[in-house]
């Protein structure tokens, strides 16, 4: 750029001009066409004077060439090209963009104006070609008779808003389409008269295909006989109180001209609010549980066909780990056996009470075990410590493994001391048993046996076995999946979670490394969770729409550490006794990892930490095959 010897007369225009004025007054402007400063007309001073005092980015192009006078903001978005674009003309200043510039020169000098928003220029201000956006508003500037002599321009880059405005619009879609193919039905409702705004697929299969959008809920589902249902929103956007529906009943047609069916629902309606923080609509989120429902009442009825039998037939039962001799024993093996209600017994302490002539004619041997055979039944005779002699009848049955018998057992038993009579009629009511049962008895026997001990009535009782059926299916259904090998630890949490999650989905995060189960330990974790998510509904975080809980696991070496926490429910207080969980967590499950179960019942809520190696895990494999 060349410097003059201007003076301070001839540049007293540019006085607060900032730096790019101070430019413009040593700039040889006798070397463009527009003269030396002193011989520049009034008008163009005036017109360079505003340039200069405006914080607004602006330029001059001046004459047929547009040579170009510009402020302190534009010399900011010329970038690295600044200070050589004063004084040249705007066609050799930006070439990238010649046709653009010379279009607008035309048209502005004959008198016409322009404004584009968000205009995309390919520009090299650093030196590189880039894309950017730009307001632009050109003007032209008049001489002193009143003809177009040069163009104001005022350049605004929008780069920036263009990008966040172009990522927002992403998001979104992304979001939507996120919506769209969820499993379960969603759909967003707007104002007071529930205007439908979007609906997904699932919402669509379920409700059918209808014309929706910029119309009510009222009017798409006229001819559904639920008013009900329209109350519950009006509620919910009166309130703003979210409304969770369980099961609800609801008729439904696929079509508008279709029969009517009955489906159970489960849903949440979530007001939503505006940037005023006033309700505005209504997000609805849910999912068809009809098939659960059903799936759930034959649950129950054959857990009440099955506790009905084992009551009228007055058995006991009785489950070990035939590698600990540990054993488990419901009230009734007790009683037929002679031992009291809180004496802790082993396996050999129950063969140890049979007769011994019988011990070697049933096979146990001098050496109490049972024989690898997968089923067993047995007569035999036991003396009680007061000399009592009972005549038992007996089923045994171990679990099978991926490879073999597994280490846990089942045994049922019956005094058939006085009902010697009955003897065929009692046999053939344990063989109808035994054939219903005999692919899972072992582990549904083991449950059961567990939570009878524990419960505090019959109702608690078959709830609790009845979830648990449910817990231990969901995992057998993964590890089918799966031949039975094994099981990833992402699928059991997410198996167990699934009946807590089914309305309050929020309520439970996990995350963690891929990590791989054996059978057992998959077995094992699935129920202790269940049961972990049972009392956090009962008393923990999940009896509140405001707890949280969070499963969290990380290796780290060759250590597993598997972490269940909740926060956010009532305040927690430690058991003053020992319960079926207590005992599944603390016991079973540190046996099945080879690990240690840590559970601390803090005020602000259960803390129970699994740590375990992985090899540990991989060799429970060999252990079932034992």
């Amino acid at each position: 750029m060349g410097k003059s010897g201007h003076t301070g007369d001839d540049a007293a225009f540019l006085r607060d001009g900032g730096a790019t004025g101070a430019l413009l007054a040593k700039f040889a402007w006798a070397s463009t066409s527009l003269g030396p400063l002193s011989g520049w007309p009034q008008y163009l001073k005036t017109a360079t004077a505003i340039v200069l005092r405006s914080p607004t980015p602006m330029a001059l192009l001046w004459g047929e060439e547009g040579v170009m006078i510009y402020n302190d903001a534009y010399a900011e978005i010329a970038g690295s090209r600044h200070p050589d674009l004063l004084g040249s003309k705007v066609g050799e200043a930006w070439p990238e963009v010649i046709e653009f510039n010379e279009q607008v020169l035309r048209t502005v000098l004959a008198g016409a104006t322009l404004k584009y928003r968000d205009q995309p220029l390919k520009l090299r201000r650093s030196g590189v070609l880039e894309t950017l956006w730009f307001d632009l508003d050109y003007s032209p500037v008049p001489d002193e008779a009143g003809r177009p002599a040069g163009v104001l321009a005022v350049v605004v880059e929008a780069t920036q808003r263009v990008l966040a405005e172009r990522r927002d619009a992403a998001n979104a879609e992304r979001q939507r389409k996120m919506l769209e193919q969820a499993p379960g039905f969603i759909c967003l409702l707007s104002g007071p008269d529930h205007v439908f705004e979007f609906r997904n697929d699932a919402h669509k299969r379920l409700f059918g295909e209808r014309d929706e959008i910029a119309r009510s809920h009222a009017e798409v589902f006229a001819d559904l006989p639920d008013p009900g249902f329209i109350e519950l929103l009006d509620r919910v956007y009166a309130t703003g109180k979210r409304h969770v529906a369980r099961a609800r009943p609801v008729n439904l047609r696929d079509r508008p001209d279709g029969p009517l069916e009955q489906h159970l629902l489960d849903f949440v309606l979530q007001p939503v609010s505006n940037e005023l923080g006033k309700v505005s609509g209504i997000f609805v989120e849910g999912f068809d549980v009809t098939e659960q429902a059903r799936a759930q009442a034959a649950a129950e009825e054959s857990g009440q066909r099955l506790s009905a039998a084992v009551a009228i037939a007055r058995l006991g039962i009785i489950s070990w780990d035939r590698k600990t001799r540990e054993a488990t024993l419901d009230e009734r093996t007790r009683e037929i056996f002679g031992f009291g209600p809180d004496s802790i017994v082993t396996i050999d302490d129950v063969i140890l009470r049979i007769a011994p002539k019988d011990l070697t004619r049933i096979g146990i041997g001098t050496t109490p075990d049972w024989s690898e055979s997968p089923r067993q039944e047995r007569e035999f005779r036991i003396h009680l410590p007061d000399g009592v002699v009972r005549d038992i009848v007996s089923v045994s049955v171990l679990s099978p493994g991926p490879n073999g018998p597994n280490t846990r057992a089942v045994g049922l038993f019956r005094d058939v001391t006085e009902t010697r009579a009955a003897e065929q009629r009692q046999r053939m009511l344990i063989n109808e048993l035994n054939h219903r049962v005999k692919n899972s008895l072992a582990t549904v026997q083991s449950i059961a046996a567990q939570t009878l001990r524990s419960a505090h009535d019959v109702l608690s009782a078959r709830v609790a076995l009845e979830a648990r059926l449910v817990a231990l299916a969901a995992a057998h259904d993964i590890l089918t999946a799966e031949s039975w090998h094994g099981a990833r630890l992402i699928d059991v949490i997410a198996a167990a979670m699934g009946p807590f999650e089914t309305v309050q989905r929020p309520q439970i995060s996990r995350s963690g490394p891929p990590v791989w189960l054996a059978a057992q330990p998959a077995l094992a974790l699935s129920l202790a969770l269940h049961e972990l998510a049972t009392n956090a509904v009962k008393y923990g975080a999940l009896s509140t729409p405001e707890g949280r809980v969070t499963i969290g696991w990380n290796l780290e070496g060759d250590m597993l550490t598997i972490t269940w926490r909740e926060d956010g429910g009532p305040p927690v207080r430690a058991p003053v006794r020992s319960g079926f969980g207590s005992r599944l967590l603390q016991r079973s499950l540190a046996r099945d990892l080879h690990g240690e179960v840590v559970v601390a019942f803090a005020p602000e809520g259960v803390v129970c930490e699994i740590r375990c190696r992985p090899s540990a895990l991989q060799a429970a494999r060999g252990f079932m095959d034992a």
